[in-house]
């Protein structure tokens, strides 16, 4: 049996992608693969690229959590993007969809992970997006009031 050393050194060096899907009704669905000069084509859909560094959470050998995406100065569509969530539209929140596909089969991705952006930080260089297995509209959520509990809400 191989050592791991020598299996690396044999195996084929093939180019893994990144990419990231954004998809919210009020600016539709926002395609990124990351540290790619030309638009690549991934199961059918193109993908814009973009320069972003992703993190993932701190835990080892468990699937993806939270993570946190760190776009620089080209992502200039992105945050132009970005800006059209406000008012009305900030009641459904932006899912993202990270994918990573190999090279050799570039119409399967090899693990998709469906999160919810958390925190979205803008500058006038970088935006840094935060993305979490949890809903955030879900949180902090008041108690609906009936007419049961509070008769004062009848109306006469």
């Amino acid at each position: 049996m191989p050592t791991f050393r020598e299996f690396k050194s044999k195996r084929p060096n093939r180019i893994i992608y990144d990419t990231l899907t954004f998809y919210n009704e009020s600016f539709g669905t926002i395609r990124l693969v990351d540290k790619q000069i030309f638009p690549k084509t991934f199961a059918g859909e193109i993908y814009t690229p973009c320069r972003m560094e992703i993190s993932d959470s701190q835990q080892s050998s468990t699937p993806v959590i939270d993570c946190s995406v760190k776009f620089g100065r080209l992502a200039q569509d992105f945050k132009q993007q970005l800006k059209k969530w406000r008012g009305y539209a900030r009641i459904t929140p932006i899912s993202c969809t990270y994918q990573r596909f190999d090279a050799n089969d570039m119409n399967t991705p090899l693990k998709p992970w469906t999160l919810y952006v958390s925190d979205v930080s803008m500058d006038q260089n970088d935006v840094t997006v935060s993305l979490t297995l949890k809903n955030p509209l879900n949180n902090n959520v008041g108690q609906l009031y009936t007419v049961d509990e509070f008769p004062g809400l009848q109306n006469a």
